[in-house]
């Protein structure tokens, strides 16, 4: 799967990957992907929606607090497709950060009223059918799982 700079491809295991350097502007980059992945799989519009809000949101929160040091960094994003289910997997060298421990947000209170932050790893939990993390030598890696 040819895309923006050759950064994704789709390697000989049916795995499409996405290389993306850790800037806002690379969203864009993850929605083509996405679009491509999409139509090149005949996933519905609903799935491919689902997948790309989960990513963005993830990628976001990396994006903004990760590097507090700066600098440029690579963020791979690998989605392994198959008949029942999506596994898309996010590698990152940013500060450790288990999103998962993060504690459900109080979604009582008007929008006025309540905390920020937080809605957005609950949002990516109803989305997805499964959400693990894993601190590796190399750094953050969340997986995550939709069925089809």
């Amino acid at each position: 799967m040819a895309g923006p700079n050759d950064r994704d491809r789709d390697d000989s295991r049916g795995e499409f990957i996405l290389e993306l350097r850790n800037s806002m502007d690379e969203l864009e980059a993850l929605h083509r992907f996405f679009e491509q992945l999409g139509e090149r799989s005949g996933w519905s519009d609903r799935l491919c929606l689902h997948l790309t809000l989960a990513c963005e949101e993830l990628l976001t929160n990396t994006i903004s607090y990760g590097y507090p040091e700066g600098g440029e960094h690579s963020i791979r994003l690998s989605v392994s497709p198959a008949r029942a289910f999506v596994e898309i997997v996010l590698e990152d060298d940013a500060i450790p950060f288990n999103p998962l421990e993060a504690g459900a947000p109080d979604l009582e209170p008007s929008l006025e009223e309540r905390a920020v932050g937080g809605l957005g790893i609950h949002f990516v939990k109803k989305l997805m059918d499964d959400v693990s993390y894993e601190r590796t030598s190399s750094g953050n890696r969340l997986v995550l799982v939709k069925k089809v």
